[in-house]
């Protein structure tokens, strides 16, 4: 992970539900989120998803029983970051 924030321009932390919110509204690329529950993200990952977004956990899997979470606006940015965090 502290490979992955050397990468990005912005980093914030603490911001929740509404950074994933901020995905699916064209605001924010990029999301990752460690340590959720499956209450975090599971109704946020239908609606990232009709925006265009994708939802997986670090290692590329199902997000819907939390865990760290990568989520990110459009598919090509979450293969960027995926890139990013595997180093």
């Amino acid at each position: 992970y502290d490979a992955f924030e050397r990468q990005i321009q912005l980093a914030r932390y603490g911001a929740d539900c509404y950074a994933f919110a901020m995905i699916a509204s064209g605001s924010v690329d990029i999301v990752a989120d460690p340590g959720l529950k499956p209450y975090d993200i599971v109704a946020l990952i239908p609606i990232i998803e009709k925006a265009g977004g994708v939802v997986t956990t670090f290692d590329g899997g199902p997000a819907e029983q939390g865990g760290d979470v990568l989520a990110a606006a459009t598919p090509e940015l979450h293969a960027a970051a995926m890139a990013a965090l595997r180093g």
